[in-house]
């Protein structure tokens, strides 16, 4: 409370005792000359006038002073109230002001009871009177009118006075009472009365100048009569307020549901209806109490109450959890302590309108991140502030790690070699990350907001438009492939992943995808196809491809009834000078054929290299004598055509087939097949020469049987009929058996087994020889596979056929089977002859080197076959060198053997390779490889060819003297 209403208090207080105190002598010296009690004539008489009217006038002007000061310990404590909510110095305050107020009874009554006893005397002492008179009959008139004025005028003046006293208890309290409603009503109802019968039988004594018995007896009876009823009606009133004094007497501690207990009505008056009433409005408040105590107490959110000083008064159990204090630890304590960022530079909370995020410092010295919520109260007139904290660490947390992780991810977006894009339903650019820059060449702020077709290369722009559409109905595109307009104008290919973006109503609101350049990828798929189609050495297309364009043909030969024709052309003279001359001669001699055939075809025919020294020519829409004109044109221009070479001429000539293509051929191998064999029927003509096929070819050249090992071959390896065999490779050093070299057989009714010498042929010239290479691959890879993985150690040595290295597929099919069966590559040996190795040596090297890079290992069959190849092998990346059987076999009985095979594992020895020796069929071929050095033995005397490799495995026993006995040549 400020100080304006307590002044209007203590100025009613003052007003209302300054003219209950006047009126006093006033009355009482105006009843009393009246009443002829006073004598103003002896007064006036003896000038003492002015002492009579000093004395009251003294009294007056003291009893003013005293009681206009009286507040000022209430004006203290109000003041000291503004700085504390709870506490005990206010209580030990409050205490001697409730005892200062209690006594304003006293006080009040003193300054009457002046009145009465010093204004009798200062009449007395006015009228010259001895002391020794004083109390005379006079005097005690003048006392008795005093006493009687005094108690009639002070009675509501004090009354009054409580009134405006009881207006400072709703600011400072009531510790007890201090006037009973008892004596109130005493004074009311018992001593008014009484002095109102008093005042009227002492006029009518005055008036009648006695008093009779009679009349005595009826004060008396009235007096009595007065105080019985004011005492019944007083028992009333505290039998009504029995409640109220239940109430008073409970502690301070008492909950609202107590009170409301004990304040139960006990009559059927208004104080009755009213304790009925606050029984009711206690029990109302005893439940808001307990739902906020339990809201308080139980509450997730910290709940801080603090005064206007910033000092914490209440701190609630999760208050405790989050902060780490207890409450009897931190009450009183500064909210700094806690909340060091929302209090001035005076300690007082700073007063916050929303929400915050702040920092709140922990008992342990950690900060947590809080948000805070900051409310203004008032308490009793007093300000409070109430703190709503909110622990966030976890959503801070979570935050910084969706944070890093969006980081993360835009850096991702941002630095990525994938174009990252966004664009609107129209096509227009609403995002690019920065490869856009690489794949466009333009900056983003060039092409953002512009629309794609804009940067597209136009060949483009009909399929890219179909492709918007397609995406604006709900597709999405994966790998969508086109071509975009640099900007230094080249065209690049680009490939599009994309898909449409929903909004909640799912209506298409935008498209994002990715994006990348595959110019590079395309050029490589490009490189890839080429080389698959075309012969390495000479540009010419394969034989892969003229096999596939030659199927395509024949279809439309029987759909349209046109003729087309095969020319299959044989090189007479290449061996001789590959052999003689060496294998870089015979590659220069095939690319001058090559030019020479390119110079001569006719534009839209097909020339390939089939293999070797061995090219085809499709001619299309071309009659059978024009076809057989052309290959006399090409016969005769081989024939003038000569091959230079370190300065001498050689003649080289060819030998042609020529297979007309009408509705009678069935298949390419039928094709291919005729024309060969007329090629064949060409050699045996003298060579240099034309052969047109007919049916009389198969007899002269018995390729009737060909044809029949071709469909054999066919029906093994589509039907899985080949059997593998393993013939046990000896080591020299360790006198042990762990590697095998795996052969291929087909089959016969009979029990017996055809060897490769019967069908490889066959599959060669028909084209079947791949499939068989992948079958043999295929096989032993997974029998090799699950050997090792029942604990049984091998390594098998696998023959693979001259045209192997021609074979696309068989890399990636070998790289595959490693990869499936986690078979170590290291325990696969890859063979083949010498011959076809030198014979087509660039593509053997590249061949070896993609197995080796795999793993595996590679060895070079039949060394020493054709001695050409001692310029080649320090250039072959081969592991293994298997000496020719024709140099081993008979080793024990010539002396030129044995010098050929020392000096070939000598060489193969200083390159860094393995030598295995064949056909080791006795035991004294066995000791002189041993004393030459050589690392493995291979034959009949170690070990025939066996179906059954497991059992090998398990009961192999090297005894050679058992062997021995055993073997048959």
């Amino acid at each position: 409370m400020g100080n304006n209403p307590l002044q209007k208090i203590q100025t009613q207080l003052t007003a209302i005792i300054a003219i209950s105190f006047l009126l006093i002598p006033t009355t009482s010296l105006t009843i009393g000359l009246s009443l002829g009690i006073l004598k103003l004539d002896g007064i006036l008489l003896s000038g003492s006038l002015p002492l009579l009217f000093a004395t009251p006038m003294i009294i007056l002007a003291i009893s003013i002073y005293y009681f206009s000061h009286y507040l000022s310990p209430v004006k203290q404590l109000l003041q000291f109230k503004k700085n504390s909510l709870v506490s005990e110095q206010h209580i030990s305050i409050t205490e001697p002001i409730h005892l200062h107020l209690t006594n304003f009874c006293r006080h009040y009554w003193v300054v009457c009871l002046s009145f009465i006893l010093l204004l009798p005397l200062g009449y007395q002492a006015s009228r010259d009177m001895q002391l020794s008179y004083i109390f005379t009959w006079e005097t005690l008139q003048i006392g008795l009118l005093t006493l009687i004025v005094a108690v009639t005028v002070a009675l509501p003046g004090y009354m009054l006075s409580l009134t405006v006293l009881g207006k400072i208890s709703q600011h400072i309290g009531l510790k007890n009472i201090q006037v009973s409603l008892k004596s109130k009503m005493l004074l009311v109802g018992g001593y008014i009365p009484l002095l109102t019968t008093t005042i009227i039988l002492g006029y009518f004594s005055w008036l009648n100048g006695s008093i009779s018995v009679v009349i005595l007896g009826i004060w008396a009876l009235l007096g009595t009569s007065s105080f019985i009823c004011t005492f019944i009606t007083v028992d009333s009133i505290q039998a009504s307020l029995i409640p109220v004094n239940h109430a008073l007497l409970a502690t301070e501690t008492t909950s609202h549901q107590d009170l409301a207990k004990n304040l139960i009505p006990h009559s059927t008056d208004e104080i009755g209806l009213l304790m009925q009433t606050l029984g009711h409005l206690f029990t109302r408040l005893g439940e808001q109490e307990s739902y906020l105590q339990a809201i308080f107490k139980h509450a997730a959110e910290t709940i801080i109450v603090s005064n206007d000083n910033g000092k914490i008064v209440l701190f609630n159990p999760a208050a405790e959890k989050l902060f780490g204090y207890k409450t009897k630890d931190i009450a009183h304590n500064s909210i700094s302590k806690l909340l060091p960022l929302i209090v001035n530079e005076e300690g007082k909370p700073i007063m916050i309108e929303d929400k915050i995020e702040s920092q709140a410092m922990r008992h342990d010295g950690y900060s947590v991140p809080i948000k805070l919520n900051i409310s203004k109260l008032r308490m009793n007139d007093r300000i409070c502030y109430a703190y709503l904290v909110q622990d966030i660490s976890k959503r801070k947390a979570a935050e910084a790690l969706l944070q890093n992780a969006e980081d993360r991810y835009r850096t991702l977006v941002e630095t990525a070699h994938d174009l990252v894009w966004s664009m609107n339903t129209d096509g227009h650019w609403t995002y690019l990350n920065n490869a856009v820059t690489q794949i466009y060449g333009y900056e983003l702020k060039e092409m953002i907001g512009h629309h794609f077709s804009q940067f597209q290369a136009p060949v483009s722009h009909a399929q890219d438009k179909r492709a918007l559409k397609r995406l604006l109905l709900g597709d999405e595109l994966v790998q969508y492939e086109t071509l975009l307009k640099h900007k230094d104008g080249t065209q690049r290919h680009i490939s599009f992943n994309a898909k449409p973006i929903y909004d909640e109503k799912d209506n298409i609101v935008s498209i994002s995808g990715t994006a990348r350049d595959i110019t590079d990828q395309k050029a490589y798929e490009n490189e890839l196809t080429y080389q698959s189609q075309h012969d390495t050495l000479t540009g010419l297309l394969n034989r892969r491809y003229f096999h596939q364009e030659l199927t395509r043909v024949i279809a439309r030969v029987a759909r349209s009834g046109m003729e087309c024709a095969l020319l299959y052309i044989d090189l007479d003279q290449f061996k001789y000078i590959n052999d003689t001359l060496g294998h870089a001669a015979g590659d220069t001699l095939l690319i001058e054929c090559t030019n020479l055939l390119q110079k001569h075809t006719r534009d839209g025919d097909l020339l390939a290299r089939f293999g070797g020294d061995e090219f085809t020519i499709l001619l299309y829409n071309i009659a059978p004598s024009k076809a057989q004109s052309v290959a006399e044109n090409l016969r005769d221009l081989f024939d003038k055509y000569r091959f230079y070479q370190k300065g001498k001429a050689y003649n080289v000539t060819c030998s042609i087939g020529l297979s007309i293509i009408d509705n009678n051929i069935s298949s390419p191998d039928d094709a291919l097949s005729r024309a060969d064999l007329a090629c064949n029927v060409a050699k045996t003509h003298g060579r240099n020469c034309v052969h047109i096929s007919s049916k009389r070819d198969e007899e002269k050249m018995g390729m009737s049987e060909d044809m029949g090992w071709a469909a054999r071959v066919r029906d093994s390896y589509e039907n899985d009929k080949f059997q593998l065999m393993y013939q046990p490779i000896y080591s020299i050093a360790d006198k042990n058996v762990n590697d095998y070299e795996v052969l291929l057989r087909i089959p016969l009714s009979d029990g017996g087994m055809i060897l490769p010498g019967g069908f490889i042929p066959a599959a060669e010239r028909f084209g079947l020889i791949h499939h068989v290479d992948r079958w043999t691959v295929r096989k032993a890879i997974m029998t090799l596979t699950e050997l090792n993985n029942n604990g049984h150690h091998a390594r098998f040595a696998i023959n693979l056929s001259g045209r192997a290295f021609e074979d696309h597929e068989l890399l990636p099919l070998i790289a595959n089977l490693l990869k499936e069966t986690g078979l170590d590559p290291q325990l696969l040996t890859f063979e083949i002859t010498e011959t076809e190795a030198i014979e087509n040596l660039t593509s053997a090297t590249s061949f070896i080197c993609k197995l080796k890079d795999l793993g595996c290992q590679f060895a070079l069959d039949d060394f020493g076959s054709g001695f050409s190849s001692f310029n080649y092998l320090k250039n072959l990346p081969v592991d293994i060198l298997k000496i020719d059987g024709s140099f081993v076999q008979a080793l024990n009985k010539t002396h030129v053997d044995q010098a050929m095979v020392q000096s070939m594992n000598q060489i193969a020895h200083a390159l860094g390779k393995k030598t295995i020796a064949e056909f080791v069929e006795n035991s004294d071929t066995l000791s002189l490889l041993e004393s030459y050095g050589v690392d493995y033995a291979q034959g009949y005397f170690l070990g025939r060819p066996q179906l059954d490799i497991l059992a090998d495995i398990k009961n192999r026993k090297l005894d050679l003297t058992v062997n021995c006995s055993n073997c048959q040549h």
